[in-house]
């Protein structure tokens, strides 16, 4: 998929510079076969299409979408809400399901508890 993206963006770069596969296979140091299979959608690796896009004057870059803190933030919520969810269960097993301040301070605690662990131990 992202290759396929990839190189659907270094076919308009190629469109738009207007320059034959020769050419990109000289600047590339790839065999033109190599080249036109490429653009045809066969599958490459992402050292030939990293070549290819240098050959362009293009750089292949990844773009987060959000913030680590952000991220962090989200998973420290989902973990909590995980784990509220579980009493929940069990107590609404024993038809004891807490009230929602109950539920809502719980949430909370567990947030607190849950952002004070090793980063690393929240991704699990």
């Amino acid at each position: 998929m992202f290759k396929a993206l990839i190189l659907s963006e270094l076919k308009k770069q190629k469109e738009a510079l207007s320059i034959p596969y020769e050419a990109i296979s000289s600047r590339a140091g790839v065999g033109i076969a190599t080249i036109k299979r490429a653009f045809a959608g066969h599958d490459i690796s992402f050292d030939t299409l990293e070549k290819i896009a240098i050959a362009l004057d293009c750089e292949i870059s990844i773009k987060p979408k959000h913030s680590p803190k952000a991220l962090y933030q989200e998973q420290i919520e989902k973990k909590a809400h995980e784990i509220v969810n579980r009493v929940i269960h069990s107590s609404a097993l024993e038809n004891q399901i807490p009230r929602d301040e109950a539920q809502r301070k719980m949430f909370t605690q567990a947030k607190a508890i849950i952002s004070k662990m090793p980063k690393s131990q929240i991704w699990a």
